[in-house]
């Protein structure tokens, strides 16, 4: 019974070493800022850095697109519409409209695509949370590439505006969206980018 429970504890040792090893290697990469593509526009600060580091590393050509439109697009001037960046790997949609009221704002996350969600005019709030142990309502569509989940469910609340962008991964539910009080219609811009 002592080897086995050592033997339990030298084992738990070396994943928490494998973990903390993997976080720092993503937090040098993260602000060494080489994925950045010349941006300036932070990202927020709620953004899960060693899955970041994963997809961009898969496809750093899609990441690089979708930074470069940003770098490289007056945002406020942008009209909305459909914008295709890379085919069906990067693409992006600009909207102006009236965020959604909290009640109507819905839990969800995506398996076939990354999110890259900035409000470029205005102010609202966005809801993030992990995948882990997520109460699904309504299942995966393959379709739509969304699932989901609970309105009740608990998540981090933050406010999304044009100081700097979010990304989701299909390991972030989200809840994106959210009308702040006496905030009008906002212009937002939300890019797929296809997930690894």
């Amino acid at each position: 019974m002592v080897k086995f429970s050592i033997f339990l504890l030298a084992a738990s040792l070396t994943v928490f070493a494998a973990y903390a090893q993997q976080q720092a290697a993503a937090t040098k990469w993260f602000k060494s800022g080489g994925w950045r593509q010349g941006l300036q526009l932070p990202v927020h600060e709620s953004i899960d850095q060693p899955e970041f580091m994963r997809q961009y590393q898969a496809h750093p050509d899609w990441w690089n697109k979708a930074f470069a439109f940003m770098r490289d697009h007056n945002m406020d001037t942008l009209p909305p519409g459909h914008y295709v960046i890379d085919g069906d790997n990067v693409y992006a949609d600009i909207t102006v409209n009236p965020s959604t009221p909290f009640e109507e704002a819905k839990w969800h996350s995506h398996k076939k695509y990354c999110d890259i969600q900035y409000v470029i005019q205005g102010k609202e709030q966005v809801g993030v949370a992990p995948i882990t142990g997520a109460p699904i309502i309504t299942p995966f569509n393959d379709k739509g590439d969304s699932q989901f989940y609970s309105q009740d469910m608990k998540g981090h609340y933050y406010s999304a505006t044009p100081a700097s962008f979010f990304i989701f991964f299909p390991s972030d539910v989200h809840r994106p969206f959210i009308k702040v009080e006496g905030a009008g219609a906002v212009k937002r811009v939300r890019f797929k980018v296809r997930s690894a």
